[in-house]
């Protein structure tokens, strides 16, 4: 409200646009998610599963590429720096569901396994900002 004097709280925001801004957060994390699945995948990266979910938690992107099963941990953010915004309690979390993912799939677990963090903010080049890929993040 443009009239409003400052010292007035501002109106309580109604659960319906709570859950407006909650889908429009997941939409944009889906995005961000499908930008970088397309971006690994012109590096050589193959998907094996996203958004595999199990008791222990969620895990973004599991890929391979030759050897390494990458468990990637996506971030998308409309404002601010994305680095080091996965908490020890976060990786302590994927790093479980992980551990479901290999007891579940015998067929990876020869092979290295990876820890990745990738950031994503956006940006003018079809719709592609800063993007952050940080390689054995934990």
């Amino acid at each position: 409200m443009p009239n409003q004097p400052a010292n007035q709280p501002r109106p309580p925001v109604s659960a319906k646009m709570r859950k407006r801004k909650r889908q429009r957060a997941e939409q944009a994390g889906r995005l961000a998610e499908w930008k970088i699945r397309w971006l690994l995948w012109c590096k050589g990266y193959r998907l094996i599963h996203r958004r595999w979910r199990c008791v222990a938690g969620e895990i973004d992107l599991i890929l391979r590429r030759r050897n390494p099963l990458v468990f990637a941990e996506v971030k998308y953010r409309q404002h601010g720096i994305t680095d080091r915004i996965i908490s020890p309690h976060q990786q302590q979390r994927i790093s479980k569901a992980a551990a479901f993912f290999l007891a579940k799939n015998q067929r990876f677990t020869t092979f290295d396994c990876r820890f990745d963090f990738i950031a994503i903010e956006p940006g003018s080049r079809f719709g592609f900002g800063k993007i952050t890929h940080i390689h054995n993040a934990w």
